[in-house]
This record gives C-alpha cells, structure tokens and sequence, in this order.
C-alpha cells in the first residue's frame, strides 16, 4: 500500500463521526482581533518573542518594497510601530527568533534583486543591529526554523531553485552549513518545529506545487521523509502557505493553491486531519483564504495576518483548537 493510501486510511479510522447522522465535528474557531495598523501586505517577515510578535518588510498593494515594522501584543490585542528595518526595502524575506532578539535578512528589493544581508533587532532597545550576512547565496522564499536557540534558513530561489540550509548561531555571529533539504529543490515552503525537530514541506519547484513532508533532526543532522501533505482532495499541493504549532500538533492552511480547510499534522502518528472548513458560513468571522501571509502561535493560540488573494490583507485572526462544532450532513 502506498503511502498517501496508508493516510486516507488512517484517516477513515480516526474520523470525526460523533451522533446521529454521522454528523461531524469541527475543531477550531476563530476571532477577529485587532487590524493590523501598518499598510496591507504580503510575503512580510515575522518572529516572536514571549507574547509579542513582530511583522517587517514586505510588498504592498502597489507592489512596493516596505522596511516598517509592527508589534502586535496579545495580551493586550493592540499593535505599535517599531524601529524601522535598517536595510533596503524588501519582500519574501525570512524572520526568525532566537535568545529573545529577532533576525530578519534575504529577500528581493525594489529592483527584484536577491539580498543575503542580516540584522538582529533587540526589543528591550528597540534597535537593529547588523550581523553577519547569509552564509548561502543571496535569495527570497526561503524557510526559517529555530531549535535549541539556533536559527535555520534555507531553500528558496537565487535564479535557480536551491535546497541549502545554514544555522546561525547569535553567541557566534556565525553561520554554519547543515545538511541539504533532502525534497526537491523550492521556494515557498512551510515549517513546524515540533519536539525540538523541524517539519519542512509543500511549496513549488519549477512551477509545480510540491505536498512533500520531511523531518530534520539536528542531531543527528538528518532528514527523515514522511506520510505527505495529501488525501482525496485534488487541491493539497501549495505554495506560500501558513503554519503554526499549538501543544504538540502542528497546523497548515491557505496557501496558492490551497483548499478552504485547516490540516492538523500529528507527528506521533504521522497523520495529516481535516479539522475544518473555513469556507462553510455558519462561524461567525473567518479569515479569507490568503497566500503570503504571517502566521504564529501565541499561548496555544494560532494567529494569521497580512497576506493576499487578488488584493492584499490588513486583518487578523487568532484560532484557538479547542473549541469545537457539530456539523450536520
């Protein structure tokens, strides 16, 4: 049995049939918090440190290149203008956090040039400082995770699809090359970072969007492949898609390409779930299908913001998964 049957049956055998009907529950509901107070965007950089996250750089309505930076504290549900971003104007850049200072750096400027520049920005000061550049070749769409207070980037495009990785250690100021994505080549990918290892998946290679799922374990440095990001609807592979982590399940929508549903990822049993519908009308708010967007996970809460369709967004949504529906069929 291949290994995308192996999924649709394990998802036949944990399916959500709960009463009369074979009704089915739905997990996960949304609330609108509020708007992002910076101009609409996608493909902008993002990190989080404690309960505040941090929206910088990317490409307006008029595709214009932005370097403005946001807080968004959840606490208090508001937003601030931070110190600008001190390089050149940028989008699809890569943003991480790491020993409670963030790190933004690659992507493309106004003239469609590829960056490898990196600044780390300290919110106490509210200050950037520039450290050393990208260790690869200079880029944008690439993916970025952090283990153990190391952060990761790789893959991406130069001119060319690239599968690289590099750590950068902030006690250091160093990069260090690590083991190659072990898919096919990409930009646009996703991660998840789930009991110190990263999930690494989707995106688009030579114009096809990929559903690949792999594993990387910085101990021992090597990736691992799983089930893919796939079942019976014919619309999973995606591109520029949103993931957060709550507790210890990771969760992907949207995304070009994508479907209207939230996919919960269970790596103990290597099992992807439909845990919702975004598209049915009955929830009282729910945020628009979008690509480009940011995407982070706050106390067990997931957030998504910014992005576009055919315009771009401003909004935000906060998805807490422990409330459920019933839906009837």
């Amino acid at each position: 049995m291949n290994r995308s049957l192996l999924m649709i049956a394990g998802l036949a055998a944990i399916g959500f049939s709960c009463g009369k009907n074979n009704d089915t529950t739905e997990f996960g509901d949304w609330t609108r918090k509020s708007d992002f107070e910076g101009v609409a965007r996608g493909g902008a950089a993002s990190f989080v440190i404690g309960t505040k996250a941090y929206v910088a750089t990317g490409l307006n309505s008029n595709s214009e290149r932005l370097s403005d930076m946001w807080e968004y504290d959840s606490q208090l549900n508001t937003w601030t203008q931070k110190a600008n971003f001190p390089g050149v104007a940028r989008a699809l850049g890569s943003g991480f956090a790491a020993n409670n200072k963030g790190y933004v750096g690659l992507g493309q400027n106004a003239n469609n040039q590829y960056l490898k520049d990196f600044y780390s920005y300290d919110p106490t000061a509210n200050k950037w400082t520039k450290i050393a550049d990208y260790m690869g070749s200079a880029r944008s769409g690439s993916v970025s995770f952090v283990i153990n207070n190391k952060g990761y980037v790789g893959t991406g495009y130069d001119g060319n699809y690239v599968n690289d990785i590099y750590s950068y250690d902030p006690a250091a100021d160093a990069w260090t090359k690590e083991t190659s994505y072990a898919g096919v080549k990409r930009r646009g990918a996703v991660s998840m970072v789930i009991n110190n290892v990263a999930y690494v998946g989707t995106g688009e290679n030579n114009g096809s969007s990929q559903r690949d799922w792999w594993v990387y374990d910085p101990a021992t440095k090597v990736w691992t492949q799983k089930l893919d990001f796939t079942s019976d609807q014919s619309t999973i592979a995606r591109r520029n898609a949103s993931t957060f982590v709550i507790g210890n399940i990771g969760y992907l929508l949207m995304g070009e390409g994508g479907d209207s549903f939230v996919w919960s990822y269970d790596p103990a049993t290597d099992i992807w779930t439909k845990v919702q519908d975004i598209s049915t009308g009955s929830w009282k708010v729910k945020p628009s299908i979008r690509s480009l967007a940011v995407s982070f996970s706050i106390n067990n809460i997931g957030y998504i913001t910014t992005g576009g369709s055919s315009t771009r967004y401003d909004d935000i949504y906060a998805f807490d998964p422990s409330k459920k529906r019933v839906v009837a069929e």
